[in-house]
């Protein structure tokens, strides 16, 4: 499932809708049918993509568990390379600025951190929004786990850091007391959601490395 697919369905499923009218939804989510034909689908094959639906939203518990982050994302014809090098500040402070919401904005998130490489490996130009509509289209499994991985350096390290990020985007223009608050706010970010496995030894490792 792609990134933009899973915020579509988890869009819907925090709305006020009835069940039944989400399940019509979910289903034109998946199927890329409008309501009116969702609707003309016979019992079996519209139970058939509700099932479906349910298997989708197990990706926050066995499935997340068991996954790894990636080093690259392959993507529209394109190759990306996840950087998530904390020396680059002003790169850093942006990724949590864009990442009010961990799932409708992870691919705002993934394009602050996401370098577009060509095929020797070296970095190019895109534009921050045109790579964001690239990792729309990522697979949905691999976006969170990138988004985990920034975000349990972010945890740990905040602590050491703060001042320093501060202080490279007050120079870029942003106020002191904005960039402060989205700062502290990022730290709940994933408040409830099911962490990997792989999540607790990279978190024992920055723990241990920076003596925090």
């Amino acid at each position: 499932m792609k990134v933009k697919q899973f915020q579509e369905l988890y869009f819907i499923s925090k709305g006020e809708d009835i069940d039944f009218d989400k399940s019509i939804k979910m289903v034109g989510v998946l199927t890329g049918k409008v309501p009116e034909q969702v609707e003309a689908m016979k019992m079996k094959a519209f139970n058939k993509e509700c099932a479906k639906i349910v298997k989708a939203f197990e990706i926050f518990g066995k499935e997340l568990m068991n996954g790894k982050p990636s080093k690259y994302l392959f993507v529209n014809g394109r190759i990306y390379r996840l950087n998530y090098d904390l020396q680059k500040a002003s790169k850093y402070v942006e990724g949590i600025t864009f990442a009010k919401d961990i799932i409708n904005d992870i691919h705002k998130l993934l394009a602050t951190i996401a370098e577009p490489i060509n095929w020797r490996g070296k970095v190019y130009h895109r534009e921050h929004q045109d790579i964001a509509k690239d990792m729309e289209n990522v697979d949905f499994e691999a976006a969170y786990h990138a988004a985990v991985f920034f975000y349990l350096q972010y945890q740990i390290l905040m602590q050491v850091i703060q001042p320093y990020l501060v202080q490279e985007a007050t120079k870029k223009g942003m106020e002191r007391a904005t960039v402060t608050e989205a700062l502290v706010n990022f730290n709940s970010l994933l408040g409830g959601f099911t962490m990997p496995k792989w999540s607790q030894t990279l978190r024992e490792y920055l723990l241990m490395r920076f003596g925090i």
